[in-house]
């Protein structure tokens, strides 16, 4: 969802009647993991952290944003049960505004469009934390696809040389769609060409290095 649709509906959502200002302090959590939540919030400038405490008990910082002016707490209005999968505690001192789930509702019923801006907007997040996710497993992946490109271009009788993506993909144990993904990447960043369906690595020694970098890690 672009940032200015995302603006609009918390502007329209402040202009709600039920819109009540509220302020928050520092190391407040104002959504706290596995209680359920009945409220809406409208947080304006704010600084805070999301994190998730795992079964064992150790609490793991999922995000952390700064000036952040925007909606929190959506997911837990619409979804059966309520309860919040992670903590938002303020960083820092706040302004912000809630909304009921109750009051929350009745607006949504009477103006369908803000269910249409709420649909988008979950949307919206959904993709990005599916994004942020794939980003945290290629890292091992593009360490996978680096050291089978340089070991091909080793085997190959020309600088050129072929590459299967569906059939590196299932080696890897990796979806070809995640691979085409990490292929992309190493051909935007100039260490990769691509020609007629072949493979050259332009720039050996920085994917060498790479790969004693994560080696070394």
């Amino acid at each position: 969802m672009p940032q200015t649709l995302s603006l609009t509906l918390y502007q329209r959502l402040l202009a709600l009647p039920c819109c009540r200002p509220i302020k928050l302090s520092a190391g407040q959590a104002f959504i706290v993991q596995g209680e359920s939540s009945d409220t809406l919030f409208l947080v304006t400038k704010a600084d805070f952290s999301v994190s998730y405490l795992s079964p064992a008990g150790k609490r793991y910082t999922v995000s952390s944003q700064k000036a952040f002016s925007g909606i929190l707490g959506e997911m837990e209005i619409f979804r059966q049960g309520g309860q919040s999968v992670f903590s938002v505690v303020a960083s820092s001192p706040a302004n912000a505004f809630q909304i009921s789930r109750v009051k929350l509702i009745e607006a949504v019923m009477a103006e369908p469009s803000l269910a249409v801006a709420f649909l988008q907007l979950i949307s919206h997040r959904y993709e990005e934390s599916i994004g942020h996710t794939l980003d945290n497993i290629l890292h091992s992946l593009r360490f996978n696809a680096v050291r089978l490109l340089v070991k091909q271009s080793e085997l190959a009788s020309s600088s050129w040389f072929d590459f299967n993506i569906e059939q590196h993909a299932a080696e890897l144990g990796a979806t070809p769609r995640a691979l085409r993904r990490v292929i992309k990447e190493l051909l935007d960043e100039k260490g990769l060409e691509k020609q007629k369906g072949r493979y050259q690595i332009v720039d050996l020694k920085r994917f060498l290095a790479e790969l004693d970098i994560i080696n070394q890690r």
